[in-house]
């Protein structure tokens, strides 16, 4: 794009002042460094050079980042000031530990980078050196960022630089510079949809703190760049028509079926709906604070820095997201008055509310208790109004901060440092005026940040973190926003609930998880009464099975007794009718085989030989001589496993002991698929009043090779096993068994890489320092590994196609049942939506498994004469792959 002048002339001041003119001339070279990228979330006392808690470096550094901390308008106006004048004073003393520390806040404190931003613009009007030397940091954080594909770092640089533009530290049309050269990726033949989509989200997603500068100082090339977006929407709609993308979204989306809260929609297409609807409104974001415009006629004498060229790299596909993101929401289009709803996706203000939100819990994942303090404090980092019921014009906590000793300052909430020199009106009234908006149509915070958690819970295939995370940081937020914050989710759960009919399984699965979790928090306390009319529905309703899955994972987290006395007598019913225990098949004295039984378990406690033991198991195969060979295999088999299943009963530790002491005898009397799958029937039957110690000890014996990954899918797809289909546990051993068979394959992938680039760590340099003689020994260990390595790849397959076509098999006897029955709507039998949604999971989450041998399982699994529903499964993996790969041919320039 073709770089003019400014047409407004390039600045805020008229040209009769007699002030130099802004500077926009060409940028030049390349602004990318090569720098160690930044730990995500990492505390900032880590993040700092050594320094002692009291010392000048630490109180300094603290002062930046605290400021803004629950601060009211009026004591951001006031602080930015004195700590302004702070950094002007010292940054010749503590120049790095400065543009360190501002770059830490912008990076890990992006609630607050409107605050950084003006505290720049401040310090550059009298220290323009202090100024280009963030504006050069930044723009090297940015190219690092972009090498790297750190994509939200290069959204929280980008933010910053939005900010520096609105201080007047960056030209208008530097800022434009800088769009244009992320978004010269449009322009690359066939461009990846994924590495598009990613810059156009991060273009667009910082548009708004910045637009309105925009579209004052240069508003044609404004135009040109949301022109050449639009674009690319329009040919990412055709693109995407013609993948199968709307497969996709269908697939990833938590509510199915008909009768919708609303419209399952892409957030990168809603994104670009509102920004076009901040467009109309002439790009007043009422939301923003904006203290920089308080200091307008002082930030208007101040020079202005040039950054360089940015370049997109390309990038490995694991770096982008490919998948589109449907926006969840919880609070849609509910005829609820105690419900504040006068929000709509439409408004970019509830974009941004919730980007920030899913900032905040990316960045403080490994600490949710600083995740709920800045969740909990983001009224102050919006406009008066914003949220309803949150006064942030009056301070609730006191926002004084003491600097002594060396660098002997004392900030106080009413010292006034800088009005004297910049003639500024300091008043409360003043401050206020500028900063809130009475037209601000309330959002109701602990609705968003309900909604944006469960966004992450229920997003498929997977979420970003583990579980756990988000069931901590829910019950964190609860604690901390005791008053507020429960009955808000209380109402969600009650939402959430009423809606599991329309619900993905999977997503059932999650939110009873969940649920059970987080009562176990919280005194396994819940008005059941609510529900008691769902004791009414079918036993396989997506909510009978929730209560009924839910009781059963809280007893994990307690004990039978405890939780059957929190629950009415109503709900008996759903409730397990035995409490965990175990299921010994010789415990009866009056079984033929309880002397054996008794004898061996004596043996094993006493630790005796391997020897001895088989001798035992020989006499007992001899006192069955009139049996056939295999029932009597089955027998020694049942007996040596149940009683090693009974004398390790009492806890893990034992059990693998038992095992771990006798395994070559398991491993002789399992060496045969029929033997692996016996040996599995068999633990499961011990186990049957104890599911979770059944995947347990399914999944040790898995490590051991005692059993095999297939004989676990055999037994999953049993008759017997029918019946549990919406339970728990079957869903558990089953993701369980195929993560195993995945995980070796990832453990010798990674050793063979190891092996062919043999690295000395010295220095991080990667040098290799391999000899000749090392060379060959290395050669023949790569030929181990990768003989290693066709054979776990084999046995992925092989379990993957065997779940595959054990499902098909499944869900086509049902269906051709069900036609005979004369029954066309096949989802409104219960059994098998849950069937179905589970092969639909299986398929979704290990689709880039699955689509490596797609042609193989199509011809031996697949055929022309099933049900649609059933290829239709076929169809999502390839629309999968379809997405993955898909390239835009348009030229956007």
């Amino acid at each position: 794009m073709e770089r003019s002048p400014d047409e407004t002339g390039g600045s805020r001041r008229n040209d009769s002042s007699g002030k130099k003119r802004y500077r926009d001339d060409e940028r030049r070279g390349n602004g990318g460094r090569d720098r160690k990228q930044r730990e995500r979330g990492r505390s900032y006392s880590e993040s700092q050079d050594q320094v002692t808690d009291d010392s000048p470096e630490k109180k300094l550094s603290t002062l930046l980042i605290i400021l803004g901390d629950k601060m009211t308008p009026q004591e951001i106006h006031k602080n930015i000031e004195k700590i302004a004048d702070i950094v002007q004073t010292e940054y010749s003393k503590y120049e790095l530990l400065v543009l360190k520390t501002i770059k830490n806040c912008f990076m890990e404190l992006p609630m607050k980078t409107f605050i950084y931003g003006t505290l720049v613009g401040l310090v550059n009007v009298k220290r323009p050196d202090i100024g280009s030397a963030v504006v050069k940091m930044t723009a090297q954080t940015l190219q690092q960022c972009l090498n790297e594909g750190n994509w939200r770092g290069a959204k929280f640089t980008l933010k910053f630089f939005a900010e520096l533009t609105n201080a007047n530290v960056i030209l208008p049309r530097t800022m434009l510079d800088i769009y244009d050269d992320l978004l010269t990726t449009l322009d690359e033949p066939n461009v990846k949809l994924y590495r598009a989509d990613t810059i156009v989200y991060i273009v667009l997603s910082t548009l708004p703190f910045v637009a309105l500068q925009l579209r004052e100082r240069s508003p044609e090339m404004l135009d040109s760049i949301l022109s050449k977006i639009e674009r690319y929407f329009e040919s990412r709609e055709r693109a995407i028509a013609e993948i199968g993308g709307s497969v996709v979204l269908h697939s990833v989306t938590p509510y199915i079926g008909s009768n919708l809260p609303y419209d399952q929609s892409d957030t990168l297409d809603i994104l670009w709906s509102q920004i076009q609807s901040l467009r109309n409104k002439g790009w007043e974001c009422k939301i923003l604070l904006k203290p920089w415009s308080d200091y307008d006629s002082f930030l208007v004498t101040s020079d202005q820095h040039e950054v360089d060229k940015f370049i997109v790299k390309e990038h490995s596909h694991k770096l982008c997201n490919s998948l589109p993101v449907p926006l969840f929401r919880v609070f849609g289009d509910l005829e609820d008055e105690t419900i504040v709803d006068s929000y709509k996706t439409t408004d970019i203000s509830y974009f941004l509310i919730r980007d920030i939100i899913d900032d905040i819990i990316e960045i403080y994942e490994i600490n949710r208790k600083e995740c709920t303090k800045y969740l909990k404090d983001l009224p102050y980092n919006f406009a008066s109004g914003t949220f309803v019921e949150k006064d942030t014009t009056t301070s609730i906590t006191n926002s004084e901060v003491k600097v002594k000793d060396e660098l002997d300052i004392k900030i106080e909430p009413d010292m006034d440092t800088f009005s004297n020199n910049w003639g500024i009106d300091n008043s409360k009234e003043a401050n206020a005026s500028s900063i809130s908006n009475q037209s601000i149509v309330g959002f109701k915070l602990e609705q968003i940040i309900v909604e944006e958690i469960f966004s992450h819970i229920f997003r498929l295939p997977q979420p970003r973190f583990k579980p756990i995370f988000y069931h901590s940081l829910l019950t964190e937020i609860c604690k901390s926003m005791h008053e507020s914050f429960p009955p808000i989710l209380g109402k969600a759960i009650g939402i959430l609930f009423d809606r599991l009919g329309i619900m993905d399984v999977e997503c059932c699965y999650r939110f009873w998880n969940w649920f059970a979790h987080h009562l176990s928090n919280f005194g396994f306390v819940w008005n059941w009464k609510d529900w008691e009319s769902t004791l009414q529905l079918d036993p396989m309703h997506p909510k009978v099975c929730f209560i009924r899955e839910t009781l059963e994972k809280t007893i994990r987290y307690s004990y039978y007794d405890r939780i059957r006395s929190t629950i009415p007598e109503e709900f008996f019913i759903l409730f397990p009718t035995a409490e965990p225990s175990t299921n010994f098949r010789y415990e009866d004295p009056d079984h033929r085989l309880n002397s054996f039984a008794t004898s061996l378990i004596s043996k094993l406690r006493n630790k005796s030989p391997n020897s001895e033991i088989q001798a035992h198991l020989e006499e007992v195969g001899k006192s069955f001589s009139d049996l056939p060979a295999k029932e009597k295999e089955q027998t020694i088999r049942d007996l040596f496993v149940q009683c090693v299943l009974m004398l390790g009963s009492k806890s893990f530790s034992h059990v693998l002991n038992v095992i771990e002491r006798y395994l070559l005898i398991l491993q002789s009397l399992n060496e045969t698929p029929e033997a692996r799958l016996h040996t599995v029937k068999i633990v499961a039957e011990f186990w049957v009043n104890n599911t979770q110690f059944l995947g347990i000890l399914l999944d040790k014996l898995l490590n051991y090779r005692v059993i095999d990954a297939i004989a676990v899918i055999s037994w999953l797809f049993s008759d017997e096993m029918e019946k549990d289909i919406a339970k728990s546990y079957v869903w558990e051993i089953m993701k369980n068994t195929i993560n195993k068979v995945i995980s070796r394959v990832k453990q010798v992938t990674s050793k063979r890489e190891m092996v062919l680039n043999p690295q000395s760590e010295v220095g991080g340099q990667g040098v290799d320092i391999t000899s000749e003689e090392d060379k060959k020994i290395n050669t023949q260990e790569l030929h181990t590994v990768e003989n290693t390595l066709n054979a776990v790849t084999r046995e992925q397959k092989e379990v993957l196609l065997k779940v595959a076509q054990m499902f098909v098999s499944l869900l086509d006897s049902r269906l051709k049942t069900y036609e005979s029955q004369g029954i066309t709507d096949t989802m409104s039998q219960l059994w098998f939506w849950w069937a179905y949604g589970l092969f639909k999971e299986i398929a979704r989450t290990y689709q880039p498994q699955i689509s490596t041998f797609l042609v193989t399982m199509e011809t031996i699994v697949i055929t022309p004469d099933l049900n649609q529903c059933i290829l239709n499964v076929v169809e999502m993996v390839k629309a999968f792959e379809h997405m993955n790969n898909a390239t835009i041919e348009n030229d956007f320039s």
